[in-house]
């Protein structure tokens, strides 16, 4: 008993302290460098002392931000629909000036944006995949900070991309393709290309990820891959750019497949599955790839884009932008999200595959043996 209330004891000296070298700050913490001196208990006082600091530091600068401004520039890829033809009009609305590119000026996110702000967003065509297309788009970037002195290169949001859904298998070369030429290397092509703007203006660069980058999730095992991809490059990259005063962050919006055009494709997408599909496959995967896809259906794109109703996406949008002292990572959620993202973190591998089932809710493989027998059970109830 006499150990505990020791131990006890020594908890509060120390949750005391803690108390008065934070609401006192520096000079709380000149009083306890003195009394640790005095008493000769340095090593608990240096501990608080640290703690101390730490805390103060990091109180400090989550309270620090930027004023958004005409004069700083944000350059996002991807405003056609979705994210970017969200986050586009989000950002001018807090007062920066916007560089949307779009894959197509004809596009009807585009026409949309171009109707409603008109010339105070700035549209340029952007294909992350085609280098004469990128360079292009830096060029211009070049040509009107040339002409316009003053403004300043703030971030440059990298947001383009793809989502192909079905399982590994029946993705065609083309389809696995095509998500690592925009996801992964448009991304990449694109910021090597704005490193020396970025490092001229001490910009910030933010990458769109997902929590498919956390937890690749069955059915988007490739798009999956070039996220966590990403964040894995974000992670060096950070570090590289850093000494040039470059700020490398990565962010994760959620999901909100309903008001995107990210599966516009998936029709198409799952007809070139079928049509590449083996005769062995057409009679293995028969029943259960028509119901996959009859279940996918149902999440249908807006026929035309819409700006994304959610407030703390743009509560997280605006910290990514505008925090002094940026963090590395900027992540939006619901708590569904979470609590599903905390069980696939710390769960065994066993059942973590089945919370990631249940999150999934996909239809189920039914083996052909199992098949025959409900096609039995079937035809007596016939």
């Amino acid at each position: 008993m006499g150990a505990l209330s020791k131990f006890l004891l020594v908890a509060f000296e120390i949750s005391n302290e803690l108390y008065v070298a934070v609401g006192a700050g520096v000079f709380g913490i000149v009083i306890l460098l003195k009394h640790g001196f005095e008493s000769h208990q340095c090593l608990k006082t240096l501990s608080v002392i640290t703690l101390t600091t730490c805390s103060l530091i990091y109180i400090n600068s989550e309270k620090q931000k930027i004023q958004a401004s005409k004069k700083k520039v944000v350059c996002i890829t991807g405003c056609d629909s979705g994210l970017g033809y969200s986050l586009s009009q989000h950002a001018v609305d807090m007062g920066f000036t916007v560089v949307a590119g779009f894959l197509s000026l004809e596009s009807k996110g585009s026409k949309q944006i171009r109707k409603v702000y008109g010339s105070n967003i700035i549209q340029i065509q952007i294909d992350v995949t085609d280098s004469s297309s990128v360079q292009s788009a830096v060029q211009t970037l070049e040509h009107f900070f040339s002409r316009n002195q003053g403004y300043s290169l703030h971030a440059v949001i990298n947001n383009a991309g793809v989502m192909v859904f079905g399982e590994f298998e029946w993705l065609t070369e083309k389809l696995i393709q095509q998500q690592l030429d925009v996801n992964l290397l448009g991304t990449f092509k694109f910021t090597n290309a704005l490193c020396p703007l970025l490092r001229q203006y001490k910009g910030r660069l933010l990458t769109i990820t997902s929590h498919c980058s956390q937890t690749t999730l069955p059915g988007l095992a490739v798009y999956g891959a070039t996220k966590a991809a990403l964040t894995a490059w974000s992670d060096g990259l950070r570090i590289e750019m850093s000494k040039y005063g470059v700020s490398v962050l990565t962010f994760i919006p959620g999901s909100f497949t309903l008001q995107s055009n990210i599966m516009a494709r998936q029709l198409q997408n799952v007809q070139e599955m079928h049509d590449s599909f083996t005769p062995e496959q057409h009679n293995f995967y028969s029943d259960y790839f028509k119901r996959y896809n009859v279940y996918l259906s149902f999440i249908t794109p807006p026929p035309t884009p819409v700006k994304i109703e959610d407030e703390s996406l743009y509560v997280q949008f605006e910290n990514a932008l505008l925090d002094k002292y940026p963090n590395v990572v900027y992540k939006n959620e619901s708590l569904r999200y979470r609590i599903y993202h905390v069980l696939f973190k710390w769960s065994p591998i066993c059942v973590r595959d089945y919370f990631v089932t249940k999150f999934m809710q996909m239809p189920e493989y039914v083996p052909a043996q199992s098949k025959d027998i409900y096609d039995d059970i079937e035809d007596i109830d016939e």
